[in-house]
């Protein structure tokens, strides 16, 4: 009786244990990329066959862990999505330790990847701002290129020989632009500049510039400039067109039609049509020809 049973369970034991017992593999090479405050976590696809497969992330912070009996909280934009990517910006949003980490569906069957450590928003990688100093404009405007939006420029400006003299500027809104009036005359001026991330405690530096300051055309003389172009652009047409009207014919007679010998012209039939065609006559044929007429003329 009870081997019969036997039997009978064994092919549903066997079901049950390739089809349910069995886990996907995980997730692997799950790492954070963060540049410039902006936090990106990463992960392999998941290599096995799967008809549908999708990932969820859920983050721990020390708030969580603390106040919230080292609870969960679900990434609000990456539920049950299919990329391979998950921008956590918005969500570690403090200078606490997160534990990561991400559920993984493959055709209903879940499994978790930890991220191997914890991450702190400060240990993000601060790209210094790139520094442009405009000096063809009144006054003079220099620029910052960052992606970052919460940060404060701090700004020094100098005479070049007189660093001990130099003015500090503080730069907070975005975009970073600030406008410096210089003396012009050919005098050289420095510039150089930290960006500051209060929110993390981080300076990075950049590097110092020093430019020309020329002097600027006044605004009056702008206005004759183009006026003397456009002056000297109809005098050019104007001499142009004279001399098409006056030296018209003397440059048609330099390409001139030669005139027939006239030993040809004698015997010439009239009846012979006009070659539009240049036509090379060789020496020796015009030799050829003069002794059959004077052979005539006998």
């Amino acid at each position: 009786m009870s081997s019969g049973l036997i039997k009978r369970l064994f092919p549903l034991l066997l079901h049950f244990t390739f089809n349910y017992s069995s886990t996907p593999p995980t997730a692997l090479n799950t790492s954070m990329h963060s540049v410039n405050m902006k936090h990106v976590l990463r992960w392999s696809p998941l290599q096995a066959s799967c008809s549908t497969v999708n990932y969820s992330v859920q983050f721990q912070g020390e708030y969580e862990f603390y106040k919230l009996n080292a609870s969960w909280m679900n990434a609000y934009d990456c539920q049950e999505i299919s990329a391979n990517r998950c921008d956590l910006t918005h969500d570690l949003a403090s200078n606490s330790d997160y534990s990561i980490r991400i559920n993984t569906n493959c055709d209903g069957q879940k499994s978790w990847t930890q991220l191997p450590a914890t991450f702190n928003r400060r240990d993000t990688v601060l790209l210094a701002p790139k520094m442009t100093v405009d000096v063809e404009r009144d006054p003079i405007q220099v620029g910052f290129s960052t992606t970052l939006s919460d940060m404060t420029i701090n700004l020094k400006v100098w005479k070049e020989g007189d660093e001990q003299n130099a003015l500090n500027y503080a730069i907070r809104a975005y975009p970073y632009h600030f406008s410096i009036a210089a003396h012009r005359g050919r005098e050289k001026m420095c510039f150089r500049a930290e960006a500051v991330v209060e929110a993390i405690n981080k300076i990075c530096s950049i590097d110092t510039q020093c430019v020309i300051i020329p002097e600027q055309t006044p605004d009056f003389v702008k206005p004759m400039i183009v006026s003397g172009a456009v002056v000297v652009a109809v005098a050019v047409a104007f001499i142009l067109g004279w001399s098409a009207t006056h030296f018209g014919p003397q440059i048609k007679e330099i390409c001139h039609r030669e005139p027939i010998p006239s030993v040809l012209l004698e015997d010439w039939p009239t009846s012979t049509p006009i070659l539009c065609t240049g036509v090379s006559l060789e020496p020796t044929d015009l030799l050829q020809l003069s002794a059959v007429q004077v052979e005539g003329s006998v």
